[in-house]
């Protein structure tokens, strides 16, 4: 048989009572200031400016963002760890849709969809979710930051930036 409210009531353990995923997102933030200079970067924690893009009441508030600015070419980070268990990385599937690609390029104008899932502990090794990644995610569109790995994910970023945020005849291929 199924959870009644009773049961769900009982449980010991209630949905929201777990915030360890703080830690990986601020993590996450401190690693970008770690790693992006200064003078060629601005980092955002926790940007507030997709919070009304649905209808001018409902949007979105990501963890963090980064901006190049010899270009001002964005890019925004949802950040999602989780045990062995769970359904985070369904969660985040929402910032990867068709048409949340069109909205999102409706609001910037970019030639990329500028939104990334970082994935984080068991979601970034455990082959339940690994296996699963390439078929929710476009390339480059996530990123396994195995370990808190800080060249991972320079080198990861640096990639953003070639591909995406350095624009016209400075482009790297």
């Amino acid at each position: 048989m199924g959870m009644n409210s009773e049961k769900l009531s009982a449980r010991s353990k209630q949905p929201g009572h777990d915030t360890s995923f703080r830690q990986s997102e601020e993590n996450f933030v401190q690693a970008l200031r770690d790693i992006l200079p200064e003078e060629e970067w601005k980092i955002v924690d926790h940007p507030s400016e997709l919070m009304k893009i649905i209808d001018g009441r409902y949007g979105i508030k990501p963890e963090a963002s980064i901006e190049y600015l010899p270009t001002g070419r964005k890019v925004y980070f949802e950040v999602k760890k989780q045990g062995p268990r769970g359904n985070a990385e369904e969660r985040a599937c929402k910032h990867h849709t068709v048409r949340f690609y069109e909205v999102m390029h409706e609001i910037t104008g970019f030639d990329y969809h500028p939104f990334v899932t970082v994935m984080c502990e068991d979601l970034a090794t455990h082959s339940r979710y690994t296996h699963k990644h390439p078929a929710y995610f476009k390339d480059d569109q996530y990123f396994c930051w195995v370990d808190y790995n800080l060249l991972e994910l320079k080198t990861f970023v640096e990639g953003l930036r070639d591909k995406w945020l350095i624009d016209g005849e400075d482009k790297i291929d």
